[in-house]
């Protein structure tokens, strides 16, 4: 498809979703800017020419991450070229990224097949370790309500299934509280805000039981399928960086168990396989954001329909359309009918948690 053949209308509207993102995504806090990123996308935004290399993937679903992503990924795979001095990631001291775009151009245009290829076969599957900061405290008010029985967990969208393994790593929530293994090589910090304090369990609760359900689970020992998790992390995010690479040495050790599929399908015959003496738990996070609202109103009904059979949580950390910052929430689900708690507002990749629930 040449770019003539391309409706204006979908290129204004890549446009439109670039400069937003620039803004409100990789400019949106010192933090978590990415200021390579941001100067990107404003760039990318007003050009025809790179931005039909994405017209063909999934819309749903971020498409700068996808973009900006799978250079990255042919970038870390070796392609040789100037547009690496302007990564941190791949260059110690980088050029000023004011002066990145005509080499950015250059490679997309000169790799457009591969990119290509590869926006329209993977996902944005980021699997941000340090957001398990936000999972604890949720997991441990449901081991509090179950009577401190086993949890089992059933992750909707894990990726490379390292928020299944929260339970072994260390959390240090500053003056809070410091929870879980102190051994552990994954030591994750975050600081809490506000007024209330998050409900820290002293000891980590025990899990019993986990499995994950994605669409294109990561397998933890193929170098290529994890080179796309690290080409997701932004140039300049060496800490997120440095804890995927710490999270992928453990769950080499012992690899959580992963099924390919859609979870509409799945989740009856994985959840009527959770053993009766366990605290289920469905969780997932910025998973179903991706998602359509058909999707996300399919997997509500499965859920509804199982809590018929029995009681369960479900942990949802998600930052949809319209909201300020993520949202974590916790869903009580009995005999058909579900009620709703907002438990925290979090930063987006963990480092902060504000917990509202009394």
């Amino acid at each position: 498809m040449g770019l003539s053949d391309i409706p204006t209308d979908l290129l204004n509207e890549l446009s439109r979703r670039f400069e937003r993102h620039a803004k409100s995504i990789y400019g949106a806090s010192s933090a978590n800017s990415s200021p390579l990123y941001e100067q990107l996308c404003l760039n990318i935004a007003a050009d025809p020419a790179v931005l039909a290399l994405v017209t063909q993937a999934d819309l749903s679903t971020q498409v700068s991450n996808l973009l900006l992503g799978a250079v990255h990924f042919l970038l870390l795979s070796g392609s040789a070229s100037p547009l690496a001095e302007f990564y941190p990631s791949l260059c110690p001291q980088p050029r000023p990224r004011e002066e990145a775009y005509p080499y950015f151009r250059a490679f997309c245009l000169e790799h457009a097949d591969a990119i290509r290829q590869l926006v329209t076969t993977q996902r944005v599957q980021t699997n941000e370790v340090r957001r398990c900061t936000a999972l604890l405290p949720a997991f441990g008010l449901i081991a509090q309500q179950s009577g401190n029985r086993p949890l089992a967990l059933v992750e909707i969208g894990p990726s490379a299934g390292l928020h299944l393994l929260w339970d072994k790593y260390g959390y240090d929530y500053r003056e809070v509280r410091y929870s879980g293994n102190r051994e552990s090589l994954v030591q994750l910090a975050c600081q809490p805000q506000g007024n209330i304090h998050p409900p820290l369990p002293p000891t980590l609760p025990t899990v019993g039981y986990r499995v994950g359900i994605d669409l294109l689970p990561i397998e933890v020992r193929d170098e290529k399928a994890i080179r796309w998790l690290r080409a997701l992390i932004w140039p300049e995010h060496a800490d997120r960086a440095t804890l995927l690479e710490q999270a992928i040495q453990m769950a080499r050790l012992d690899p959580p168990p992963l099924i390919a599929g859609n979870a509409v399908d799945l989740l009856p015959q994985v959840l009527a396989a959770i053993p009766a003496d366990t605290a289920l738990c469905v969780y997932h996070s910025y998973t179903l954001n991706q998602c359509s609202k058909p999707t996300r109103e399919k997997i509500r009904e499965r859920l509804l329909a199982f809590s018929q059979a029995r009681d369960f949580f479900e942990v949802s950390l998600e930052w949809y359309s319209g909201q300020k910052q993520p949202h974590l929430e916790l869903f009580s689900y009995r005999a058909g009918n579900v009620e709703v708690e907002l438990l925290a507002y979090c930063e987006s990749h963990g480092r902060m948690i504000e917990w509202v629930q009394s």
